[in-house]
């Protein structure tokens, strides 16, 4: 097939797709990982306490040569076999695992202690660990708990302090008193706690407060129920942007507000600014990719304040030739940080604070330039005009050969600078920085004209690797520059067909609803790449595509509502990539269920483009509530009848940027509302009960 031809198809795919309506979208986790971690600490907290499907508490990373140098966990009684676990609920880290033994059922509850008046008699924060163990027979039942500390850490022990010393500074107490070593190896020891008897059909409770350093040892069974009551209400009430969005799907909801404390849990406080790290081990840090879309999620939940520190934190690693550097020859930085700033003034709306910031995005604008001219002067003509190669990520490292993701992200950061230098009237400047980005342009075209190749279905696609290298490689490899390119990038024109090959190679490696084999790990599943590659299916036109997408996303968080970064298919043996909780996935998760209910393209706002018919049954409620857009926070509102035949669209009025409020309707058509005045439309959406 031609590509044109491709490209015509796959335009008119959004309609045949929503009227084929295949298996209704549904949320049950059933490609959950077969291990999992989850956040129990406070937000921006420099400890980030985590608990592992078993219900262990995890410290130390990456210590004594060990993935975590200190794991704490209580055995109740032999024979005790886990049964599932979960959070308290989504917006409360209290992570609930449950365990039975014969006539025995535990319930032991992981969690941060966050009020003042509860802190360690070492003034630092604890952690918590709530047994309850209800005995189900008809006999009394005697139990001697054990607590087990396995750690490559200094450890201390005497029965008289009342506690353990790990690390000479952190302390292992429990309100049971701990009578002795009952066994000690290597790095595992296990103390004996004091015997509780469990009298028939009741329950008895002791805890074990990990933490705060040394002190007198004591940890009443009181302070941690009272700390446990604070702390439901603490995240309850915490000052997180909750309720922006608001989908009739419990699982889907589930994961956003999951999603939103995450990310707040996973952020620190560096050089006095926010930033907005990826996750709780080996993505503790900055990562500028990541940040970029962790911080369009804070600004569009109408955290815009917050995200400007995040902002001005990746800033702070310009160097004095006008380059950002947080990664060695990456050079994709200077794009993404570029992209960064000005999607960051479009949210917030704010001209004045990016102005503020023109000289420093002028001067990365100028090394992409540079970056541009050394092209022509190393040792392959592949890239001429283009950028040298560089590191790739997500698949694949590069090692020195001519590739196109470092060009992807420079294009889209070049596209953007233009776009903020028109924005602001500075005419002269966007004209001349036009001309060099469409001479950049036409140098890719001319690259990916030379480098196209067909995979094993036929698709004609653009590697990532030029030349013939591009031939050795999965042709989905580090395909994520592309999807990038496409949105937010908006590189290529819809109906572009090196777009469509691409998309439809992508497609051809499906397994479990997802793109395989396109991340570090070849024959294994890169969970929040499904959201690159939704969104650029959505930006073509096919939001019933991207809805499916997010559903296989969302099918593949674990239980405690979080993200690894990759993981195997489901019934392969499991192997471990990246860090959890990602909370790139996380900010992935709002932005593609935010970008299906309404996506800016140029001056105009589409809603509902991407919205699931799943989400318009009777009596079903959708809403925006402020969320950012580059025309002012949207007020949007979908009510379905009860009845179920209709649905009334409610949009408040925008500001004057915006061109056309266009209302994409599930049947194929579409209807327009002022968007200075707002207004409500009704339309069919089934037929009803």
């Amino acid at each position: 097939m031609r590509p044109a031809r491709l490209a015509s198809l796959l335009l008119i795919l959004p309609a045949l797709v929503f009227s084929a309506q295949a298996a209704p979208l549904r949320c049950d986790f059933r490609y959950a990982p077969p291990e999992w971690q989850a956040s129990i600490c406070l937000p921006d907290d420099p400890h980030k306490t985590l608990v592992d499907k078993s219900g262990q508490l995890l410290y130390d990373y990456h210590r004594g040569g060990r993935e975590f140098g200190t794991r704490v966990w209580v055995e109740v009684a032999d024979g005790t076999a886990w049964k599932h676990q979960q959070l308290f609920s989504p917006r409360v880290p209290i992570v609930q695992t449950t365990y039975e033994a014969a006539g025995l059922k535990i319930v032991q509850e992981a969690f941060a202690v966050t009020a003042p008046s509860q802190k360690s008699p070492g003034g630092a924060r604890d952690d918590v660990l709530l047994v309850q163990v209800a005995n189900t027979s008809t006999e009394p039942r005697p139990l001697k708990p054990r607590l087990v500390v396995d750690t490559v850490l200094p450890f201390q022990f005497s029965p008289g302090d009342h506690q353990a010393l790990i690390g000479h500074h952190q302390s292992l107490r429990a309100s049971l008193a701990m009578t002795g070593i009952a066994a000690g190896k290597e790095t595992r020891r296990v103390i004996q706690l004091d015997t509780i008897t469990v009298p028939p059909g009741k329950t008895s409770a002791f805890a074990v407060f990990y933490g705060g350093g040394q002190g007198d040892g004591s940890a009443p069974l009181g302070r941690a129920l009272s700390a446990r009551q604070a702390a439901v209400a603490y995240w309850q009430h915490a000052p997180l942007p909750w309720d922006r969005v608001q989908v009739p799907d419990p699982a889907i909801q589930a994961l956003l507000d999951s999603s939103v404390r995450n990310i707040w849990q996973a952020r620190e406080i560096k050089k006095h600014l926010p930033a907005f790290q990826v996750g709780p081990t080996c993505y503790r840090g900055l990562w500028v990719v990541d940040g970029a879309f962790l911080l369009e999620a804070a600004a569009m939940l109408g955290a815009g304040d917050q995200a400007r520190g995040g902002v001005a934190y990746e800033l702070t690693y310009q160097k004095p030739d006008g380059r950002i550097e947080v990664m060695k020859n990456y050079s994709k930085e200077n794009g993404i940080v570029l992209w960064t700033c000005v999607r960051h003034a479009q949210l917030t709306q704010d001209k004045a604070w990016l102005e503020s910031q023109w000289p420093k995005l002028e001067r990365i604008a100028e090394y992409i330039q540079r970056l541009r001219q050394e092209s022509l002067k190393d040792n392959t003509p592949l890239d001429d005009g283009l950028i040298p190669p560089g590191f790739i990520d997500g698949g694949l490292d590069g090692n020195g050969q001519p590739e196109y993701s470092n060009t992807h992200w420079n294009l889209v950061g070049l596209r953007a600078f233009i776009k903020a230098a028109r924005w602001l009237g500075k005419t002269e400047t966007a004209d001349a920085w036009q001309r060099e980005y469409d001479d950049f342009l036409a140098a890719f075209r001319k690259a990916e004209a030379r480098d196209l190749r067909k995979d094993s279905h036929g698709n004609l696609y653009l590697p990532i690797l030029m030349g013939d290298a591009g031939g050795k490689q999965l042709p989905q490899r580090a395909q994520w520059t592309f999807c990038h390119a496409v949105y937010p990038g908006q590189v290529f024109d819809q109906s572009d067909p090196m777009v469509a090959g691409n998309l439809a190679m992508l497609q051809a490696t499906e397994r479990e609803g997802m793109v395989y084999g396109t991340g570090w790990d070849p024959t294994g599943i890169w969970n929040y790449f499904a959201s690159f590659y939704g969104h650029a299916w959505l930006w073509q036109g096919n939001g019933r595509k991207a809805a499916e997408v997010l559903y296989a996303f969302a099918n593949h968080a674990a239980p405690v509502l979080d993200w690894r970064e990759e993981q195997s298919l489901r019934g392969q043996p499991f192997r471990k990539v990246g860090d959890m909780p990602h909370n790139w996935a996380s900010a992935e998760f709002i932005r593609l269920t935010v970008h299906l209910l309404a996506l800016d393209r140029g001056d105009e706002l589409h809603l509902l483009e991407g919205m699931p018919a799943e989400w318009l049954a009777a009596g079903m409620k959708t809403e925006l509530r402020g969320v950012a857009t580059p025309f002012g926070p949207l007020q949007l509102v979908v009510q379905v009848a009860a009845d179920g035949k209709t649905a009334t669209l409610r949009v408040a009025s925008l500001g004057e940027n915006c061109e056309a409020v266009v209302v994409h309707l599930p049947g194929g058509g579409r209807r327009r509302i002022p968007p200075r005045q707002g207004g409500t439309i009704t339309f069919q959406v089934g037929r009803g009960r």
